[in-house]
This record gives structure tokens, sequence and C-alpha cells, in this order.
């Protein structure tokens, strides 16, 4: 099972960035940390640059929008014992970014982003050899800018807190494991300042989540694995108190996202994966601030052993599904390109 794992490693690296995700999803909130052997860590470092643009309500091209951005992400967990183990998980799980050139459209000028981290300590218990349930606590912060037209808002950093908690059925001598990961909504209260001399707060909550996690050897050197995430996304919405034309942020739709991979043990020492994702396109008016809806995806990834060291690359490419409403625009043929790199080491 340990060697399998360095397959799939290698396809959930290239998988770590979520691109163009339903909402503002960006890293995934696995916890599977907590099933490696052992004492581990892992740090991880991902690149992203998409490429979306369109046209405005009046056919005006948009230009490129969407700013490339980094994302870091790490983890540690250990043992106590043959039933109990502990993970904390260190992630940037909801971002956003647009930024529209000087093409001549509507929307020249518009600006906005959106950043997070989320702490996740996690306990997990071997209630046998085949079952596993976890638990644990959330602390999350965020915080958001944007100028749209005259309407500007700076929205400082705020804390919020939730839990954790799932199971997980597993027969180790096939490398089989199946877990059920859920997340609670987390309520935030952010401290704003808009039209640069109006200050009050802005209260929102980022949505409840759903993770179904799967892996499966199907022979001594294969591995399948995958997942699908359900995220309550009509249930989030930005609504600063002084914009215009509130929500400033909102979807109408919950998103589920879909992935699928196989990892291949080479040799000893090296090992390699490719993964499938997949996210419908729903329908959904498109944001100015995220004109996009669903994607497909083939990433690929590579695994070097060093002992207890382990190094692994990743590479995905992203088709962004197509979305278009009379009021907003069209935004078709874009794409993404991400890259990672991961190190981790057992003890």
């Amino acid at each position: 099972m340990k060697k399998l794992s360095l397959a799939a490693g290698a396809a959930f690296l290239a998988s770590t960035a979520m691109v163009q995700a339903g909402g503002i999803d960006r890293s995934g909130q696995s916890v599977d940390i907590i099933f490696e052997e052992g004492t581990y860590a892992e740090l991880s470092f991902g690149f992203v640059s998409p490429s979306v643009s369109g046209t405005d309500p009046f056919g005006t091209p948009t230009g490129d929008l969407a700013p490339s951005y980094t994302l870091l992400s790490g983890g540690y967990k250990t043992d106590f014992g043959d039933k109990f183990a502990l993970a904390l998980i260190v992630d940037q799980p909801f971002g956003a970014g647009a930024d529209y050139p000087g093409a001549g459209s509507v929307y020249d000028g518009i600006t906005a982003v959106v950043n997070s981290a989320a702490y996740t300590m996690v306990g997990s218990y071997n209630v046998s050899d085949r079952i596993v349930v976890f638990g644990g606590a959330v602390a999350q912060s965020m915080s958001a800018n944007a100028e749209l037209g005259a309407y500007t808002i700076v929205a400082d950093q705020g804390y919020g807190f939730g839990y954790v908690a799932g199971a997980a059925f597993q027969i180790p001598e096939y490398a089989l494991r199946v877990s059920l990961t859920y997340r609670s909504p987390i309520a935030m209260q952010l401290d704003t300042l808009e039209f640069g001399a109006v200050t009050d707060v802005i209260n929102f909550s980022t949505p409840q989540s759903v993770n179904l996690e799967f892996q499966t050897g199907i022979n001594p050197k294969t591995l399948i694995f995958g997942s699908v995430r359900w995220v309550d996304w009509t249930e989030f919405s930005l609504s600063p108190a002084n914009y215009p034309a509130n929500p400033l942020l909102s979807y109408d739709n919950d998103v589920i996202t879909y992935s699928l991979g196989v990892g291949r043990r080479l040799s000893d020492t090296l090992s390699a994966a490719v993964t499938l994702g997949y996210e419908a396109s729903l329908g959904g008016a498109p944001s100015v601030l995220a004109p996009t809806d669903g994607y497909f995806s083939l990433g690929a990834g590579v695994t070097y052993s060093l002992g207890a060291a382990e190094i692994t690359g990743g590479v995905r490419y992203v088709w962004i599904g197509d979305a278009a409403d009379p009021g907003v625009g069209t935004f078709a043929g874009n794409n993404a390109l991400a890259v990672g790199l991961k190190i981790s080491y057992s003890m």
C-alpha cells in the first residue's frame, strides 16, 4: 500500500490546484494526510496560469481578465499508539482574482482579489483494521478587495471557526480505501472600507462541503483512485452594505466536481500517474468576477523516492467551460495551466 501511494500522490498533486472550480474553490480540502503511515510531513507549491477572456454585452472584447496565482499548502501527521493519529493541515481553500485590462470594454478597470487560509487539526481513531473515524476543528481567515467603477471596497482579514468529520473503510492488503468527509460552513465577519471612506462590516459564511475519496489496487503496481466533491455554493453570498447592485458575488447552483486517475509504480524509486477532472456546466448566469462554468482537465504527475523523502512534480491542463448571459457577456474558449511541486518526508 505504501509503494502504491507514490503513484497516487503524483496524480493528486497534478490536481491540487482546482483552477477554475465552481465558486471560488481552490484546494479541494482533502484530509487524506491522516491515512499516511507513521509520522509524515509534506509541503506543496502550485502555480496556476488561467487564460479567461470574452466579450462584454456590447460585443467588445474584454482582454484576458484572470491573473496568475500561486498556492501553498502543507501538513504534518503523527501516530499515538496503534489506534490514534493527529494531523495539522494548512491550505488556501478559497480564492479569486479578476483584473480587466484597458481593452475598450465596459469592464475596463474592474479588479477583485479574494484570499484565504485554513488551519485544520484532525484526529483519527482506528475502530478496527477496516474502519477509521476522524474529526477535528478548522480555523479560517479571509480577506478581499475590489474596484468596480466608482465603487471600491477593502475587506480586512477576518476569522471564523468550523469543524470537519468523517469515516473511512479500508482493506490495507488491497490498497483499498473509501472515505467520506464533511466540512461545516464557517461564518465570518470582515471589517470593510467602501468608497475609501465608509466603514462597515460584511457577514457571510463559506459553504459546507462533502468529499468522497477512494482508491484501490488492481495489481501490485497499479492503483485506481478518484474523488467526488459537493460544495453548497447556493448558500454563499457576499453582500457589502453599500454596494448598489447586491449581491457582489453569489452563485445559482451547488457544484459537484469529479476526478479519476490511474497510478503506476515504474520502479522501486519512480511512480507516475494520470488524472481526469470534470465539472458540469450548469448554465447559471456568469459573474463578472468569475465568468466560467464547469471544466474538463487532464493531469499527469511523477514521484521520485529518495528513501524516506519523496519529490513529486505535476502538471494539469484545464479546458474551462463557456459562460454567457446577454446582460453580462460571452466568455468562451478559455483554458488554464497548473504546475505543482510537493516534497514529503516519512519518519
